[in-house]
């Protein structure tokens, strides 16, 4: 099998269906794996991922376990491709993401966002952000056609939310999206009626933001996993990538952020599962892409 069909079926695992119409919305994304790896291994690159879902609604209010630990394991791999990398959330998500970045990627700096004062904040940054090469969310909410922010039950959570998806769309970097239901930065490169049709309240919630290059998984962490495995396909001179696939590594991860007080968005509650999926069934796309990877190499 040729890479770029590996990378091919890595798109296709990641978007496996859990119920929410993923497997629907990644058809007119396809490709759009491939298009980020590419760009994230022609070089060395210099890039922040934006993270971080709350739930305010959770018990107790927390951010979610999809989410922080793509982003960390994006964040690795890039490092260990040469390049610099930052995360990026706001203060409610704050806990969980420090944590998920200091158990994972000692030294990766988080950037935290306030919920007031955040333009005065913003600015500062602008600088320094309008240099990088690369801007990737990883299931980090963005406003609706209102320019307000919901989750999947149609609730408005502005007022836990850092509106980071002005700073996502600053500057000429090349924006990667990655999400499982329409309302996070990125999904607004897919049609909106699209949308509407697949996703509960999809009319309402849909993020209008785009990207350069979307990604869709069933949970948006397969869909980080699988961008790690197509740049672990693409630079086979870096062998540490692989370490990231394992699911042990994943494993290990969820179980210290949980710890810190992640949540299962779905169940709303600090369990080891995301999106309602208990290990076993979360772990299943993990292990395919992991055996994907090895078989391309």
């Amino acid at each position: 099998m040729r890479i770029e069909e590996t990378i091919a079926e890595l798109e296709r695992v990641a978007a496996r269906e859990v119920g929410r119409g993923s497997e629907a919305l990644a058809e007119p994304a396809a490709g759009g794996l491939l298009a980020a790896a590419r760009s994230l291994a022609a070089g060395a690159p210099d890039a922040a991922v934006f993270t971080g879902f709350f739930i305010p609604g959770a018990e107790p209010p927390a951010a979610e376990t999809d989410g922080p630990l793509g982003a960390v394991q994006i964040a690795a791999a890039l490092r260990q491709l040469g390049g610099r990398c930052r995360l990026v959330t706001d203060e409610p998500c704050a806990p969980v993401v420090e944590v998920a970045a200091a158990v994972a990627a000692p030294g990766l700096p988080v950037d935290v966002a306030p919920l007031r004062g955040y333009d005065e904040w913003a600015a500062a940054l602008l600088p320094e952000y309008g240099r990088l090469t690369h801007l990737i969310a990883c299931e980090r909410v963005g406003p609706g056609m209102d320019g307000r922010p919901r989750n999947m039950r149609g609730d408005d959570i502005g007022a836990h939310t850092a509106p980071l998806d002005r700073l996502y769309t600053s500057g000429s970097a090349y924006r990667i999206g990655i999400g499982d239901g329409g309302n996070e930065l990125g999904m607004g490169r897919l049609p909106a009626d699209l949308i509407g049709r697949v996703v509960a309240s999809g009319e309402r919630i849909r993020c209008v933001v785009g990207a350069d290059a979307l990604l869709v998984g069933g949970t948006s962490n397969w869909a980080a996993a699988a961008l790690v495995g197509a740049l672990s396909l693409l630079r086979p001179e870096v062998p540490e990538l692989r370490t990231l696939l394992e699911p042990a590594w994943s494993y290990d991860l969820l179980t210290a952020i949980v710890r810190a007080g992640a949540v299962d968005g779905v169940r709303r509650r600090p369990t080891l599962s995301v999106d309602g999926l208990d290990w076993p069934a979360y772990a299943e796309p993990l292990t395919r892409i992991a055996e994907l990877v090895r078989a391309g190499r």
